[in-house]
């Protein structure tokens, strides 16, 4: 014999409950980028610009790679949207602040290390900022998050570096996990933010998140999403090939690379052989 229950069992458990048995939230679940749009992105700001705190005046030699890139390929193009993820403090080590001020871009900064983030809000970047880390997963999560230096507070060119290196513990190496601060963050999948700021187009995606890079573009629609050009960090030497070989799947051809520094865009768009051109002028 067979019971059906059927009824007002359901009110003995909370809502909550009952809709997390049905698994994560997916990305694009209207709750969730209504609270993203409330409780988590702070937009683009109105008030003068506060830089001249700029913790590494001396650029290194990835900055430099990187900034001779976004001159190479956006040169005079105004208007277009980026995406930092690993922002720090908004200024220090900055690979889209040459497009915010100088071209008349917009785009969104997320930095999940808390104390970074502040700083970053006090620069008032034209831009969305999000106090997140993005999600190496599909839903949103939280994870443990590895930082070098102490989460309170910021202002050392020491301890910019070194917050430059803060990742996910999941992808820290680990010789570096004895020896690290911890903490909680909300991580979102970067699918989610986009829906939420409404940016269907993206021209530059810089992604410096200290190994989770292939995790996070791989759960990014790119059907969705045009994405023409991506800065990619990627330390280990030993998975270069397969970290072309995945963006080569996904559309994208390798442009200029220094060492760990990478530089890929849209194949047939027309950034294209521009910093090849460039290079041969």
């Amino acid at each position: 014999m067979v019971v059906v229950v059927v009824g007002p069992w359901r009110q003995r458990y909370s809502e909550h409950l009952l809709r997390s048995l049905k698994g994560p939230l997916p990305a694009d679940d209207p709750e969730l980028l209504h609270y993203l749009r409330q409780e988590v992105l702070e937009p683009p700001s109105g008030e003068p610009y506060k830089p001249g705190t700029d913790l590494l005046r001396i650029q290194v030699p990835s900055v430099a790679f990187y900034s001779d890139s976004v001159e190479g390929l956006f040169g005079d193009e105004r208007g277009g949207f980026f995406v930092e993820a690993g922002a720090l403090d908004g200024e220090s080590m900055s690979n889209t602040l040459w497009l915010e001020r100088e071209r008349g871009w917009t785009g969104l900064l997320v930095e999940a290390d808390h104390a970074a983030f502040l700083a970053l809000r006090d620069k008032r970047r034209r831009a969305w900022a999000a106090n997140v880390c993005l999600a190496p997963t599909p839903y949103p999560a939280r994870a443990a998050f590895r930082t070098s230096s102490q989460p309170t507070s910021i202002g050392f060119i020491t301890d910019i570096k070194h917050r430059a290196m803060n990742s996910l513990v999941e992808f820290a190496d680990e010789k570096a996990v004895s020896r690290s601060w911890f903490t909680m963050v909300q991580c979102v999948p970067l699918e989610s933010l986009l829906l939420a700021v409404g940016a269907a187009r993206v021209h530059l995606l810089v992604l410096d998140v200290e190994g989770a890079e292939r995790a996070i573009l791989s759960h990014l629609d790119l059907r969705r999403f045009d994405v023409q050009v991506v800065f990619l960090e990627w330390k280990k030497m030993e998975e270069v090939e397969a970290v072309k070989e995945d963006m080569s799947r996904r559309g994208y051809v390798l442009e200029a690379r220094r060492t760990e520094d990478f530089v890929f865009v849209k194949k047939d768009s027309k950034y294209e052989g521009r910093l090849k051109r460039r290079r041969l002028r």
